[in-house]
């Protein structure tokens, strides 16, 4: 179980160098690393911008996301919990006949990097086996819970023939804040060619309140926000379809 540790002591070093001091480390390291790299976007100049959704399905946010993305013509990337997909598998049928893209989050929320390589491979190819069944389709991409990742969770993924996504600017939407904020923090830093990080679901850390305010609204914000800035959201696989796959050394705790 050493990967762990060294990870854990990388994300410190790491902690330690601020927003200028990560970005540099990270113009050096990815090139280097990228055979061993998550996607996170496309290098070229683009409209599009991956919208991808954690943590569900939700009975409640879902449906209501769902609504939304289908009123404004838009599509995205699901990463599902098996678990949750298995008690929702009409979710999961909608998601593929409104044609978005279906990938995994595991069978459940939990930190993977403390799991041993050979269970975890018995988990990720029944999750995937899973799910595929449910959405009648290919499964491709996997992100992991808390986007917590060793060199060893990577490997054993890419194993299972799941390719790894990660993401850029995301909305902290675990975090509490009116509609509007939580939209601000999602398009700050947006750019084309990203993949953007939301919630339709929410799996809370122990301990840790829930967040209260209209997901839906949030999200409906941003849409607004991107189609004001001439950017078109689409899914993971056709982003990354479009253009040269960029990728990141992504691995933390």
């Amino acid at each position: 179980m050493a990967q762990p540790t060294v990870t854990t002591a990388a994300w410190a070093v790491r902690n330690r160098l601020g927003d200028t001091g990560r970005r540099r480390v990270r113009r050096i390291a990815d090139p280097i690393l990228s055979s061993v790299g998550s996607i996170n976007g496309i290098s070229e100049p683009s409209r599009g911008v991956a919208l991808t959704f954690d943590d569900g399905p939700d009975p409640t946010v879902t449906p209501q996301l769902l609504d939304l993305l289908r009123e404004r013509g838009v599509r995205g990337t699901f990463f599902v919990l098996a678990d949750r997909a298995s008690r929702h598998p009409d979710l999961v049928r909608r998601m593929v006949a409104d044609r978005h893209e279906v990938a995994l989050h595991a069978d459940r929320h939990e930190r993977l990097t403390h799991v041993s390589a050979r269970e975890l491979k018995r988990r990720l190819a029944a999750a995937r086996a899973g799910l595929e069944r449910l959405a009648n389709r290919p499964v491709r991409f996997f992100r992991p819970p808390f986007g917590a990742q060793s060199m060893t969770t990577y490997l054993v993924a890419r194993s299972c023939g799941l390719d790894v996504v990660v993401w850029g600017p995301h909305a902290e939407d675990w975090v509490e804040g009116s509609p509007e904020a939580v939209a601000a923090r999602g398009l700050e830093r947006l750019e084309g060619g990203d993949v953007l990080l939301l919630h339709d679901g929410l799996v809370a850390p122990a301990g840790e309140p829930m967040p209260t305010f209209d997901r839906v609204r949030a999200f409906a914000l941003i849409l607004d926000g991107m189609a004001a800035r001439g950017l078109a959201a689409t899914t993971v696989g056709a982003l990354t379809a479009s253009g040269s796959v960029r990728r990141t050394a992504w691995f933390r705790p």
